[in-house]
């Protein structure tokens, strides 16, 4: 009798490889986007130990784990996010993205002229309440990516021409740009050309998107000579 008891005890632990089953059930998507997204933030903590040990060292008297430990805080933080969200239905998304898109429109202005200036650049908000700063072009930059998408998403019929299918498309994009280049050259460039590809994967016309790097190389290379000389 009890070892007819124990052996139904043990049935009903799970096998390693069915918590690996279960894991991978309740996370849906690309099982190789996972891995990137573990292995990136599990860089992300070694590159900001290493980088900030000694300036710990100095400000808070020999603890150099301080950094450390809000690093993995917020990698923990924003894991739990990704997992969250990965689990409404996007469709949801693709519903506010234009508002997130306009509402992302005045906040960079608000910056550019009265964000808080860090290393000399202007691209910070400060919340009073939680005495947080954020960074409102990477809200931008997602409000952006959601909307062009789905843009790309409804006109796929004429995505190839450009009057209805590219410039619904391009437009908010030099929008962004035009209001995050005074403060970040290079963030806009990355937004720019993250933009660029993800009009390549919805199938925009490839002439069209040549054309947009070549007419974009003009001003990049006028402002970076200028920087140079200056």
């Amino acid at each position: 009798m009890l070892g007819n008891t124990a052996d139904k005890l043990f049935s009903e632990i799970p096998s390693p490889r069915g918590v690996q089953r279960e894991l991978i059930g309740r996370a849906r998507g690309d099982k190789y986007i996972w891995g990137i997204v573990l292995l990136l933030s599990l860089i992300s903590i070694l590159v900001v130990y290493s980088a900030t040990g000694s300036l710990a060292y100095k400000m808070y008297r020999g603890n150099t784990s301080i950094y450390l430990f809000k690093q993995v805080s917020f990698t923990m933080l924003g894991l739990m996010v990704i997992y969250f969200l990965h689990r409404i239905n996007y469709t949801i998304f693709s519903r506010i993205a234009a508002l997130l898109f306009w509402i992302s429109i005045p906040l960079l202005i608000y910056t550019l002229f009265f964000g808080a200036r860090i290393n000399e650049g202007s691209r910070w908000i400060k919340l009073p309440v939680i005495n947080m700063t954020i960074q409102t072009s990477d809200f931008a930059k997602l409000a952006l990516f959601m909307y062009i998408s789905r843009q790309m998403s409804k006109r796929q019929e004429t995505i190839k021409d450009f009057k209805k299918g590219f410039l619904p498309v391009i437009t908010p994009v030099i929008v962004i740009c035009a209001l995050i280049m005074p403060a970040n050259l290079s963030n806009a460039l990355l937004t720019g050309a993250t933009s660029l590809l993800l009009m390549f994967i919805g199938r925009v016309s490839l002439r069209h998107i040549l054309l947009t790097i070549g007419i974009a190389l003009i001003p990049v290379a006028f402002i970076v000579s200028v920087a140079v000389m200056t």
